[in-house]
């Protein structure tokens, strides 16, 4: 069954899942006809369109809302939102409300109140809302989640998150550096606080503080925009497992750059490369006392159940993938496009998304909270964020 999909914003981020979309149909697996685009610069809507053309091999028409594309498509059965978080709510409940189902662009909203709201208009429509977090569908990650429930290096009790990069220019575009539509810490953070649950189960507390480094960023045409949203974001975490995380991500960085991700057992330690770099995993484990490194060609052998899923396997070359090589810009189309197959899938099974609204709202609440907390000074436990208890900071942007 084929379903017809609309997309809202067709800038950058909306033209990679574009390319997403492209990917599925080059290896067979393509369940949506995109029938419609709306982006409120016409340019970007052309681009949209010229791109779909050429991937998919059919032309979207163009419009001005989504009222005007639910009257002019003969069906619309689902839309994707790339828009700025601080559209999300609006647009997804208008969809929902027309029993349109909805995949949106990380964060899931501006604020967990916010979210709320669309994870709400789900539940009382009766559609399914995924929140589009592309690194847990990396090949790499699956095969670490994999090894850590096989118990490679016994009870994880620590888990570390910390990189620095990007210095002053923009990143992407200039409304990540504005709080009143996201900062850039938020809208890069929740992909980590994704990998953190991913990996190690609930985040339970929280407590951080922030720093605006750069309040001017440059352009890449040299043009200055005003940045008043946290590129600096530091603090750590408490798993309901009992296990601890630290946690560091600097958008301002100059000179040395890093980037780690390790996760320490009592049996060993699991280092886990970038995401969308297709490097192997570094496993040491502890044996008799000692440090033991583990070839990454006898990886597989100690998660013989591991298995990638057939659209990921098609994707990317294989059911059994200790790494691989591809362009970047080929990993990251395939893992936007394991999202739209998985987002289908749910539709069509009726169940929930792999990243839920729900789940959205978690990976917002913990990067919310390490800001939150500086302003309590405070301990901020994770159900206080997602039942609207605390909420100082988000009611300011909002």
């Amino acid at each position: 069954m084929t379903l017809t999909l609309g997309i809202f914003g067709t800038g950058v981020m909306g033209q990679r899942h574009i390319r997403g979309l492209g990917r599925l149909r080059q290896v067979g697996r393509l369940r949506y006809e995109l029938a419609g685009i709306c982006d409120i610069l016409p340019a970007n809507a052309q681009k949209g369109v010229a791109l779909a053309e050429e991937l998919l091999g059919q032309r979207p028409q163009v419009f001005d809302s989504f009222e005007a594309m639910k009257r002019g498509l003969r069906q619309l059965d689902a839309i994707l939102i790339t828009t700025a978080p601080n559209t999300h709510a609006d647009l997804g409940i208008t969809a929902m409300q027309e029993n349109v189902h909805v995949i949106v662009e990380k964060p899931i909203g501006l604020t967990v109140k916010q979210g709320w709201r669309l994870v709400d208009a789900a539940d009382a429509n009766n559609c399914k809302l995924a929140v589009a977090e592309n690194y847990r569908r990396d090949p790499i990650n699956r095969l670490a989640r994999a090894l850590l429930d096989a118990g490679v290096i016994g009870q994880p009790y620590l888990a570390v998150q910390s990189s620095s990069g990007s210095g002053e220019s923009v990143i992407i575009t200039p409304w990540r550096h504005l709080r009143r539509s996201c900062g850039i810490s938020i809208d890069m953070g929740v992909h980590y606080t994704d990998m953190l649950e991913y990996f190690m189960g609930p985040v339970e507390s929280v407590v951080g503080m922030g720093a605006v480094v750069d309040k001017q960023r440059r352009g890449s045409d040299g043009t200055m925009h005003p940045a008043d949203a946290e590129d600096l974001t530091a603090g750590t975490l408490r798993f309901k497992s009992g296990a601890i995380g630290s946690w560091l991500l600097n958008m301002a960085g100059r000179g040395a750059g890093h980037f780690s991700r390790v996760i320490y057992g009592a049996g060993g330690s699991l280092s886990i490369p970038g995401d969308r770099t297709g490097r192997p995993l570094q496993l040491a484990q502890r044996r008799g006392g000692q440090d033991t490194t583990v070839p990454a060609d006898e990886l597989l052998a100690l998660a013989p159940d591991f298995k990638l899923e057939p659209t990921t396997a098609a994707l990317f070359g294989g059911e059994r993938l200790a790494s691989y090589e591809l362009p970047w810009t080929d990993i990251d189309a395939g893992l936007l496009a394991i999202e739209h197959d998985d987002f289908v899938s749910a539709i069509l099974e009726d169940r929930q998304p792999e990243v839920s609204g729900e789940g959205g709202l978690r990976d917002l609440a913990v990067m919310y909270g390490l800001l939150e907390s500086e302003r309590l000074g405070r301990i901020i436990h994770v159900e206080e964020l997602i039942s609207g208890a605390v909420s100082g900071y988000q009611d300011e942007i909002e």
